[in-house]
């Protein structure tokens, strides 16, 4: 049986990335978690939109690079399904990311996590040990508008890590 490129990397990044749902592009059961110390977590106020984005982007940005990091998306308040305008936006461009209800965040993801990402503010109870927040657009407002500037910020990050491998 024969599979294309993009299809063959589509699997592996969900395989290597996600592991509780199945790939909304690959379609494949996920390996186990990584380690917590190698884990970004990007969070938003629903973990529906910024924060899928975020995570699906890193995602496919440090396997291209080979970086030993996995990202996760968590929401302070997680609505019911993931946004609409993020699940549209992120399947016509082909990036892999868990078809999954928003999760909350929790503390021992933060405390755990190389990096913490915060669309939002967050509990007073959540004290991670490296936080940087950031304003975007809502992907609500204009997709590839929040994506765009999801993405200088995600960039910067992989930037960040690959040059300092003991964040």
């Amino acid at each position: 049986m024969m599979f294309s490129k993009s299809f063959m990397a589509s699997a592996l990044v969900c395989a290597a990335t996600f592991t509780t749902a199945n790939c909304a592009l690959a379609g494949t059961p996920h390996a186990p978690a990584p380690s917590p110390q190698r884990t970004v977590v990007f969070v938003c106020e629903h973990g529906a939109a910024r924060s899928v984005i975020a995570a699906a982007w890193f995602n496919k940005l440090a396997a291209e690079r080979h970086l030993p990091y996995v990202a996760i998306a968590r929401g302070v308040t997680p609505q019911q399904a993931l946004s609409t305008a993020t699940v549209e936006g992120l399947k016509n461009e082909r990036v892999s990311f868990p078809d999954e209800k928003p999760r909350a965040l929790r503390d021992v993801e933060a405390a755990q996590a190389v990096r913490v990402v915060a669309f939002c503010p967050l509990p007073h109870s959540v004290k991670p040990a490296r936080l940087e927040s950031f304003n975007v657009p809502a992907p609500s407002d204009g997709y590839a508008q929040s994506r765009d500037a999801i993405l200088i910020h995600v960039r910067k990050l992989i930037d960040d890590l690959e040059m300092d491998p003991k964040p």
